[in-house]
């Protein structure tokens, strides 16, 4: 099931998408969801959020308009400082939100969007794991070198098996097994098929 839900951020309206589990049985583990919000990779992690959330946790994707004075017109341009802004106020608000476990939220970060998560993961305790999702031009391994947090390097080459191991990683980061156990993943599937 999708909700929208609102909440504000540096005194803007801001809106996210929440995927929620059929069941109804949470609080559950929750993963927070941040790509470029452009061309590809917006599909690729709306895709990741749906099914994942369908693996029964509450996934979120936040829509980054960064609007003017006026809500309704949008600026030509991205500012860094009022997205990882917006990426706390979307944390906080999970926190808060009924079905979600507040001790059970991870960052996904795909794309640009890792490197906004591991900004946030060495400067607030909001994100108990960070999971970067890769493509072939990222350089996330890279990104993430000192966070005090659990994290984990997913390949995007074949999506299902990118959710597979999201939910395998949260899985495990929550049930108490030792995450270093789990080695970065950027696994060559091609070599699998043949």
């Amino acid at each position: 099931m999708i909700v929208t839900v609102n909440f504000t951020s540096q005194g803007r309206m801001l809106e996210g998408q929440l995927f929620l589990p059929l069941d109804d049985k949470g609080p559950f583990a929750t993963l927070l969801f941040e790509g470029s919000m452009t061309g590809a990779t917006s599909q690729i992690t709306e895709y990741l959020a749906r099914e994942v959330s369908k693996q029964g946790f509450v996934c979120m994707m936040v829509d980054h308009s960064f609007y003017g004075d006026e809500e309704s017109a949008a600026q030509p341009w991205e500012s860094p400082s009022k997205r990882t802004e917006d990426i706390k106020a979307a944390l906080n608000f999970l926190k808060e939100y009924p079905a979600v476990d507040k001790d059970k939220i991870v960052g996904v970060g795909v794309s640009v969007g890792a490197e906004f998560l591991t900004q946030i993961c060495q400067t607030t305790s909001l994100c108990k794991g960070l999971i970067m999702v890769q493509g072939p031009f990222d350089d996330s391994q890279n990104v993430a070198r000192d966070l005090d947090v659990p994290s984990v390097v997913i390949d995007e080459t074949h999506l299902e098996a990118a959710v597979d191991e999201m939910v395998l990683w949260v899985r495990t980061l929550f049930n108490g097994r030792l995450v270093e156990d789990l080695k970065p993943s950027t696994y060559d599937w091609s070599q699998s098929e043949k």
